[in-house]
């Protein structure tokens, strides 16, 4: 056991180490564990008008991301692109950096294409084996 107090000292001996007087150079030991921060991060820029307004009752502006294409998105994670629910405004388009994004519509039919299936009009296949008890 004695031979071990040593090595049991050790981590107490390196926290221990003198800062750095140098700038920008990390604090040794125990002396940068007491110290504030040199940078504070930046803050996040301020949501335009619109993306506020668009909001749901109860949702903080801090889930709201821009989107890869200038849209705002609902998130609660950081992905690269963005990703999330697109915020959409009382009309329900989404709210895009500089007015509203042109949305997909029903593609203009094919001539000489059938029309779409509705329900109840599709007609079962024909059994594959008769029906006659034997």
């Amino acid at each position: 056991m004695k031979r071990l107090l040593p090595l049991a000292l050790l981590p107490l001996l390196a926290a221990c180490e003198a800062p750095s007087d140098q700038p920008g150079a990390p604090h040794g030991g125990l002396a940068g564990l007491f110290q504030h921060p040199e940078a504070e991060p930046p803050a996040p820029e301020p949501l335009p008008p619109q993306v506020l307004a668009a909001l749901p009752a109860g949702v903080p502006p801090t889930v709201v991301q821009q989107g890869a294409d200038g849209c705002y998105l609902l998130t609660i994670e950081v992905t690269d692109p963005p990703t999330g629910y697109p915020l959409r405004d009382a009309a329900g388009t989404p709210v895009c950096e500089g007015g509203a994004v042109a949305m997909a519509t029903d593609p203009a039919p094919i001539p000489g294409a059938s029309a779409p299936l509705a329900p109840g009009s599709i007609t079962p296949p024909a059994p594959i084996a008769p029906l006659n008890p034997t």
